[in-house]
């Protein structure tokens, strides 16, 4: 996926998107193999939801909310701001 006009910093103007689908409830091992995978440096996040719930990953963090009106949703906004995540890129689908 070509998102030159969106990267900021250091990430790069070509990113791989991965989707998938799991039947299984318990996303605490992706959420735990994602934080100690992802790079803690350029604003590298994974994002998903379990049911209602939206996870956001980071390096060495995991938020977890249920809507736009959430307060963790507003700590995980701000949480990718200070590791350097572009704003336009903090607009997670609730």
């Amino acid at each position: 996926m070509d998102l030159a006009d969106s990267a900021r910093g250091s990430q790069p103007p070509v990113w791989t998107v991965l989707e998938f689908e799991s039947d299984v409830q318990d996303d605490a091992p992706l959420a735990r193999a994602l934080t100690e995978g992802l790079s803690p440096e350029g604003g590298w996040y994974a994002d998903y939801r379990v049911g209602t719930e939206r996870v956001v990953v980071f390096a060495c963090r995991v938020f977890r909310y249920t809507g736009a009106n959430d307060p963790r949703r507003a700590e995980a906004v701000a949480y990718g701001a200070s590791v350097g995540v572009p704003e336009h890129q903090l607009d997670w689908e609730d």
